[in-house]
């Protein structure tokens, strides 16, 4: 496994997801709507547990990797910073899964925050990527106050996905569309 810091932001604790973190994964994607956008039912527990194995397997390069969300010492979801299996080049790919539960109260986009700046100040990254299901509007809006830019779309994932892309700017903060 990579070695990924904590972070932290005004609500939330990000640190490398464990393999303590398993039931807490399961639980995350344990409703169906969690999976509508994924290629695989991950409401499934073997699938989840079995996907929480494969991001505790990882190896790639210090910094990047797979973390646990938690808010309040309880795990409310997960992401990632990782070189992209779908994009060309090994660009950093960021992704981030909030528990239903806890949707619509800005945890995504202040998680993800975090994942860019951690992409684009502490380690250097040139650009930081996102690949969002052309049907999600919820993610594409997190996104969006992020500042990505959407360059295109193209298969991705098993179906048609936005590509965007957030830059560094002169003044320490992602580009702003």
């Amino acid at each position: 496994m990579s070695a990924v810091p904590e972070l932290t932001t005004e609500r939330l604790r990000l640190r490398a997801l464990t393999e303590a973190d398993t039931d807490a994964v399961v639980a995350v994607f344990a409703g169906p709507a969690m999976s509508r956008y994924l290629a695989t039912d991950f409401s499934d527990p073997a699938r989840a547990r079995a996907m929480a194995a494969r991001r505790l397997a990882y190896t790639g390069p210090d910094g990047q990797g797979h973390w646990a969300i938690e808010r309040a010492e309880e795990v409310i979801g997960v992401a990632h910073l990782r070189p992209s299996s779908q994009l060309p080049g090994d660009v950093a790919e960021l992704g981030y899964f909030i528990a239903a539960q806890h949707a619509g109260h800005g945890y995504a986009t202040e998680a993800a925050r975090a994942l860019i700046d951690h992409g684009l100040h502490g380690l250097g990254l040139p650009a930081v990527w996102a690949l969002v299901h052309e049907d999600n509007a919820a993610s594409r809006a997190v996104a969006r106050r992020l500042g990505f830019l959407d360059v295109g779309s193209g298969e991705h994932y098993g179906a048609e996905h936005r590509v965007l892309v957030a830059l560094p700017t002169a003044h320490g903060k992602p580009h702003h569309i």
